[in-house]
């Protein structure tokens, strides 16, 4: 993963656990070690698709893009698995008989 990507990914992890873990002490919360990975992995993802969101429209933001694969695929499943739910719902359960 690109310094240009990673870097503003721990920057928004960091402050995400930061929040995690005031919350955690604030209400005398048990810190869950599954939380603090869970936002971390999130971060990246986060800012991962921003760039991919924003790279159509923004050529500078394509050259970024390299080393992040995973993030594609992961969105192309995304965006199928929503379709398919979509179509079931409007296509088949709307027109489901009650009997």
């Amino acid at each position: 993963m690109d310094k240009t990507i990673l870097i503003p990914s721990v920057v928004l992890a960091l402050i995400l656990i930061g929040i995690y873990l005031f919350r955690c002490y604030k209400n005398k919360i048990e810190a869950n070690n599954t939380i603090l990975i869970s936002s971390i992995l999130n971060s990246s993802g986060i800012i991962c698709g921003i760039a991919l969101a924003l790279s159509p429209f923004f050529p500078s933001i394509k050259q970024l893009l390299g080393g992040i694969d995973i993030y594609i695929v992961i969105g192309g499943i995304a965006v199928l698995f929503v379709s398919f739910q979509a179509i079931y719902k409007d296509v088949f359960k709307s027109t489901q008989g009650n009997g």
